[in-house]
């Protein structure tokens, strides 16, 4: 071979390292794969699997499923204690939301908690993270999985969400740095959650007797506004399977449907999806195509009249849960316009002609309203923090819809964002100063007898106190910045920590409270949050690892 062709060759040759094969690091890489793809532990046994591992590597020896579990169990341990030790060392509050996942398919004879922490962090980045994965309840009748698992039944639903969220809180040093828990109806309504709220608030865990604790999921909320809207929605599901079916007749009209549904701009729902969706999706595809035909030939002027309202509700719908459950994280200080986006569609679609309409909306009102008096507090205090609004907007919103009975919504708000801020700064590990009945001694301290000086502590500290407060009026009072799509929130505050020091502590807190317990795919899901069957078989303690790791390494 002349120097040239030798040179030609060597360029078709890639340029391989050549670096010495490590069996451990493999299957830590195996692993990894496994659990960010939700692969059943068994995959390693498959003959298949064997045959392409061998084939790229012929001195690899495939791990056998108990390997995989130790190695995902490691894993797990591995990146629990990196978390904990930054939760621990952040100075921060983290807020809590709990929701309910199912194995998927058939009737479920478990259920379990996911409990994750919302915080942010030293940098000023908005953290959701996955802290525990538990059994809320299990089916006695499961013989099998108490056999294979070695775990004991969970007979009722409300001690087991209680022992996992008591649990999780102790097991992450988070008894003193509680902020809120959001919760799915599931949870939210049973009585452990109450009990554990008061025993939290005794141990004086919870920011103002708790009263940001038990937040109404707002996935919840919308199907239980939706639900009322029922029996006409039913109806309109109804009419749309017959469009479908007309267009079906022919295949030209078959063909331009399906062409419509391509361009309409949203995902097609999923078998699973909730019922609402589904009826979305289609309404969006029948407006469209009669854009393409408009001819009333498969809807007419009189069924419109129902559609156009619902649909614009639907529409509204959706893409609130879209921004809320969706996979960006948003501040606290965004819930509140989008759940008025809700109200307001409610309202401007309630002056329908249409009777049967209008009784729906009326009832959907009323679902709304009964969300709104438990949840107003909590939806607004952030949008006070929130240096473009304010208490100015709030009052601007409540005077508008509520009229005169807006003050005590607007006093409610202001009155809650002092209580909050006065115990910012108040620090909750500065001890209080309890009399009781035992003799109590006078002290001397540098000649002085200390009961001559408490007069002047006390005045130190109202003084001190008054300064801190001058720091929310301060902020109150400076003016609205202007309205930018590009504002981002948090960086806004970390650059202007130093000018309210302790106004931006109780911040970080409030920013990082959750409007949803589920993720947007979930929250479309009428499943909601599931686990795949392979992991399901599982126990408990290897489930918990396998879900907690994909969640913080992906």
């Amino acid at each position: 071979m002349t120097p040239m062709e030798q040179d030609k060759s060597s360029a078709r040759t890639p340029d391989i390292k050549i670096r010495k094969f490590d069996q451990e690091a493999s299957y830590q890489e195996l692993t990894r794969m496994i659990i960010m793809h939700d692969y059943p532990l068994s995959i390693v046994e498959h003959e298949e699997m064997k045959r392409f591992a061998k084939g790229l590597n012929p001195v690899f020896n495939m791990a056998s499923s108990l390997d995989i579990e130790e190695y995902s169990t490691l894993l797990f341990q591995k990146e629990k204690s990196d978390l904990k030790e930054k939760i621990a060392l952040s100075s921060r509050r983290v807020s809590l939301s709990a929701s309910v996942w199912v194995p998927h398919g058939a009737e479920p004879t478990i259920k379990y908690l996911c409990l994750t922490a919302h915080f942010i962090d030293s940098e000023w980045k908005l953290q959701r993270r996955i802290i525990k994965f538990g059994v809320l309840w299990s089916s006695p009748s499961d013989l099998e999985r108490m056999i294979h698992c070695k775990e004991a039944c969970v007979l009722e639903s409300e001690v087991g969400a209680y022992n996992v969220i008591w649990e999780a809180i102790r097991e992450w040093n988070l008894d003193r740095k509680l902020f809120c828990l959001t919760s799915v109806s599931e949870i939210r309504n049973s009585g452990s959650i109450s009990k554990l709220k008061d025993m939290l608030i005794q141990r004086n865990c919870l920011p103002i007797r708790g009263e940001l604790y038990n937040i109404a999921c707002v996935d919840d909320m919308l199907d239980s506004v939706l639900s009322k809207g029922q029996p006409l929605l039913y109806r309109v599901g109804d009419l749309l399977e017959r469009f479908i079916q007309a267009c079906a007749s022919s295949s030209l009209t078959q063909q331009q449907l399906l062409e419509v549904a391509n361009d309409v701009g949203m995902k097609c729902p999923h078998e699973d999806a909730k019922w609402w969706h589904k009826i979305y999706f289609r309404l969006e595809v029948l407006l469209h195509f009669k854009k393409l035909l408009p001819s009333e030939e498969f809807v007419s002027v009189e069924e419109m009249k129902i559609v156009e309202p619902i649909y614009k509700i639907l529409r509204v719908f959706y893409r609130v849960v879209e921004v809320m459950s969706g996979p960006v994280c948003l501040t606290a200080n965004m819930y509140f316009h989008e759940v008025w986006k809700v109200r307001t569609i409610l309202q401007e679609e309630a002056c329908t002609e249409h009777s049967d309409v209008a009784s729906m909306i009326r009832e959907m009102q009323e679902a709304f309203n009964e969300y709104w008096a438990k949840s107003y507090l909590w939806l607004s205090v952030p949008v006070v923090l929130d240096p473009r609004f304010k208490i100015t907007f709030i009052e601007f919103r409540l005077k508008r819809a509520f009229g005169t009975d807006a003050t005590k919504y607007v006093n409610d708000v202001a009155e809650i964002v002092r209580e909050l801020f006065h115990e910012y700064c108040t620090p909750v590990d500065q001890p209080n100063v309890k009399t009781s009945n035992c003799e109590v001694h006078n002290v001397e301290i540098d000649g002085f007898d200390s009961d001559l000086l408490e007069d002047w502590d006390q005045h130190l500290t109202a003084q001190t106190r008054s300064q801190l407060l001058s720091e929310l009026d301060s902020y109150l009072e400076d003016g609205l910045l202007p309205r930018k799509d590009d504002f981002d929130i948090l960086n806004w505050w970390m650059s202007h920590s130093s000018k309210y020091p302790t106004l931006s502590k109780m911040v970080q807190d409030v920013l990082a409270m959750p409007s949803s317990a589920v993720h947007c795919q979930a929250a479309f899901s009428s499943e909601g949050p599931v686990i795949h069957k392979q992991w399901s078989t599982l126990n408990i303690k290897t489930i918990e690892a396998l879900v907690c790791t994909r969640d913080w390494i992906s």
